[in-house]
């Protein structure tokens, strides 16, 4: 590659936004863009939508570079779900275990690796009479070498052409940081915009969000815990 294709394919993310892009930013670039946007969770701007207390999760809503963004924030008992089940579900193979515990992703697929970054194709089956989605994300993991029991996960609209002219290309960029805090407690924060695009309107797209990421969170305790906790309980002690 010459030194002129190389710069092409580096660049400094400035926001966070719907615009796929043909190659990933640089990792530094898209970390502090990513936790600005988390640092602020839940005030600086951000207006509350729904509550879960069952789970001390809650959802609020930003408008940020002219996209409307949704957080979640939640606190987990670490006792019960172990920092470790939350990295393996959610870093690296956070897309193919998606296709385990959500119904509408019906395949996630890592299409290359590019300056740390994984290009992944995925495809989302929405209720009819709404064609499939396809949707093509940079995904980024990251974890502080002195802090291992922190992490953070990045996605961004990547620019690949439709796996299925057929479907419909839709978008989104969200960041996840989870971090075990001193009294055996899980802080997940997360946040989010998107627009699955033809012919489902952005307002009811946006109507229906805070509810979706609210239900996420049982949803996913479950998969963690059959997942991992029966598997790993099953599993014979090793003997001297």
């Amino acid at each position: 590659m010459s030194d002129a294709e190389e710069t092409e394919t580096v660049f400094e993310i400035k926001k966070f936004g719907l615009d796929p892009h043909p190659h990933p930013p640089t990792a530094e670039s898209a970390l502090a863009l990513a936790e600005t946007i988390l640092e602020s969770l839940p005030s600086k701007g951000w207006k509350l939508s729904k509550d879960m207390p069952e789970h001390k999760a809650s959802v609020h809503w930003k408008t940020i570079d002219s996209e409307l963004w949704y957080s979640r924030s939640t606190i987990q008992d670490a006792t019960k779900y172990p920092f470790e089940w939350f990295k393996r579900a959610l870093y690296d193979e956070i897309f193919e275990n998606m296709v385990s515990y959500y119904e509408m992703v019906r395949e996630a697929t890592c299409v290359e690796e590019k300056k740390g970054w994984k290009g992944y194709r995925l495809t989302y089956l929405l209720p009819p009479p709404f064609a499939e989605r396809d949707i093509a994300t940079w995904l980024y993991t990251y974890t502080p070498e002195d802090r291992e029991d922190e992490f953070t996960v990045i996605a961004l609209p990547a620019d690949y052409e439709l796996q299925d002219e057929a479907n419909t290309r839709g978008v989104y960029s969200f960041v996840h940081k989870v971090r075990k805090l001193d009294d055996d407690k899980i802080e997940w924060l997360m946040a989010q915009t998107s627009d699955m695009r033809g012919n489902l309107p952005r307002w009811v797209q946006n109507y229906s969000i805070p509810g979706v990421l609210l239900g996420d969170i049982p949803v996913i305790l479950k998969w963690m815990e059959d997942q991992y906790g029966e598997k790993e309980s099953q599993e014979p002690e090793e003997t001297s």
